[in-house]
């Protein structure tokens, strides 16, 4: 049976403020379930007019994102709703060892979409040469070296699983002594370096779109947003959402941890959802292509929708009519 730390003391005891949290992780499940699927169907009928290893890039990004909103906001959406962890078992040791591998990959793959821009930027001629097959291989890279963290759970300790009434959510605890020799190497390679590389990156990106907004504005003309302000702006949303999280592991923790340490903690944790979602509004706001294919899209679903009204309504027309015909048959038989 999984086992929980205490909810007097870690739980939230507003039920208020407990379904506020569940009505935002149901939201941030279905902006994700319903954008990353619309971002994965564009991409692979060429909606996007980017370069073709960004667009393969942003599909990895898109199946990790939705893998991670089942695995992990899907559960905790249900346990803020239920006060408790209902999924049984096997569901609490899936969602350590899926959603923490899967997170590991998402944040990594963000470090080659930033990385791939600024080398398109540096470099424009050579690097429009990259293909999606080249994307695909790139990322599937990606995908091995945070394969260490279940692997460590697995050889470390198992079972040091259980549900944590501050996220809300099944953890891994890390009770063991080992953890302080390996964690460390673990943090550099999976966490510490794709944080640095986002960070490194991102940064020129930034410059370069100031600049090219100045000599834009001076001459008052234009210049194409498109792909590098979808960079820029994932990689921002992502810094912003995982800041307080860096924060919290980086400040000491006393064993006594206080009310408002565990308060943090859990706006960190929520926050952090955000990246979840996030692309498909960011590719709504500066991609044309993406957003004229949604325009259409509910053009024609609304279009549909009107036609089965118009025709509910021709068919409810006919039936009255014939209703007051047989009426008046039966009337003159009389």
């Amino acid at each position: 049976m999984t086992t929980s730390n205490n909810i007097s003391i870690f739980g939230i005891h507003s039920d208020a403020e407990r379904y506020t949290w569940a009505a935002y992780c149901l939201f941030v499940l279905l902006s994700s379930l319903i954008g990353d699927t619309l971002i994965l169907y564009a991409s692979t009928h060429n909606v996007f007019k980017l370069n073709k290893f960004i667009v393969k890039v942003i599909q990895h990004i898109a199946v990790c994102d939705l893998v991670y909103a089942v695995t992990a906001v899907f559960p905790a959406a249900t346990s803020l709703i239920a006060n408790s962890w209902v999924l049984g078992d096997a569901l609490c040791y899936g969602r350590v060892y899926t959603s923490y591998y899967i997170y590991t990959v998402g944040m990594a793959l963000i470090a080659v979409l930033t990385t791939t821009k600024l080398l398109l930027l540096k470099y424009p001629v050579r690097c429009a040469q990259w293909t999606k097959r080249l994307g695909h291989r790139t990322c599937s890279l990606i995908y091995i070296i945070p394969l260490t963290i279940p692997a460590a759970f697995l050889i470390v300790d198992k079972n040091d699983i259980s549900f944590d009434y501050t996220a809300y959510n099944c953890q891994h605890k890390y009770k063991a002594d080992v953890w302080r020799k390996i964690m460390p190497i673990i943090g550099v390679i999976t966490l510490f370096l794709p944080n640095i590389v986002i960070l490194v990156t991102t940064i020129p990106t930034l410059k370069y779109l100031a600049t090219a907004w100045e000599s834009a504005r001076r001459v008052r003309g234009s210049f194409p947003l498109q792909g590098t302000l979808t960079v820029a702006l994932t990689a921002t949303i992502y810094c912003i959402a995982t800041l307080p999280v860096f924060v919290f592991y980086i400040t000491k923790e006393n064993p006594e941890p206080s009310l408002s340490r565990i308060q943090f903690r859990r706006i960190a944790n929520f926050m952090s959802m955000i990246n979840i979602m996030s692309n498909f509004y960011i590719y709504s706001l500066t991609i044309k292509s993406f957003r004229d294919f949604l325009t259409s899209r509910i053009s024609s679903i609304l279009s549909a929708c009107l036609r089965i009204m118009t025709t509910s309504d021709e068919g409810d027309q006919e039936r009255r009519g014939a209703d007051r015909s047989i009426t008046q048959i039966n009337e003159t038989s009389v």
